[in-house]
């Protein structure tokens, strides 16, 4: 991590940069948008921000116009491109009802498609840096919360319905949890012997399943 990614803020709430015109913030989501694209062929550490330029069709001086660091277009490209992914999952939670119904979409969207899912590969780039860096474990805990939340506001609603037992503590559920999901993201993000998706969200269902499936036998578990 250099000095210069050290720099990096939390990020804002609409994810957006200094840019203050509708021009200005086309021209730094074309930047997110190539750095998306080369950071899931090669990987952060292989592409050079004069890249990044090029494929945005911008010069490298306007590119670092909107970013202090290549550290800091990652992590705002991860801003980025998670806020679309949560916005789908959302839209996708919204077509089923029932609380298990819910559980199971937000697991399967929550989940990489392969190991060349672009969301994934920017949180893998980022949580490599994490470590040596507390402002970017910050930036990447504000991303994680709403889709903690998320999953709360489901666990919530399935005990209000009586199809979800109450977990002993809503908090410590969904760390765990979300814990469970990115562990089982790991193994769908192998090049090599990867289960399928579909394997991944039956087991993640059967852990929810054994906590969270009421006493009362009459009351369905999925």
């Amino acid at each position: 991590m250099t000095e210069q990614a050290g720099r990096v803020a939390a990020p804002a709430r609409r994810r957006r940069g200094p840019a203050s015109t509708e021009n200005g913030q086309r021209s730094r989501d074309r930047v997110l948008k190539a750095a998306l694209e080369l950071i899931t062929e090669a990987g952060i550490d292989r592409v050079r921000v004069a890249e990044i330029a090029r494929r945005a069709s911008m010069s490298s001086g306007q590119v670092m116009y909107y970013f202090t660091s290549k550290e800091h277009i990652l992590l705002e490209t991860l801003a980025w491109q998670d806020h679309l992914d949560l916005l789908r999952t959302r839209a996708a939670l919204e077509k089923v009802t029932g609380a298990w119904r819910q559980m199971e979409r937000y697991i399967y969207n929550y989940l990489p498609a392969g190991p060349s899912d672009p969301g994934w590969i920017l949180w893998m780039e980022s949580w490599a840096r994490a470590p040596h860096n507390r402002q970017v474990t910050q930036f990447m805990e504000e991303l994680l919360a709403p889709w903690r939340d998320d999953l709360a506001a489901i666990i919530a609603r399935g005990v209000a319905e009586g199809e979800f037992a109450a977990p002993a503590s809503l908090d410590d559920f969904t760390l765990r949890f979300n814990a469970l999901l990115d562990g089982l993201a790991l193994l769908r993000l192998r090049q090599l012997h990867q289960p399928a998706r579909k394997r991944l969200v039956e087991l993640a269902l059967t852990t929810a399943r054994a906590e969270l499936t009421p006493d009362d036998p009459a009351v369905p578990a999925g």
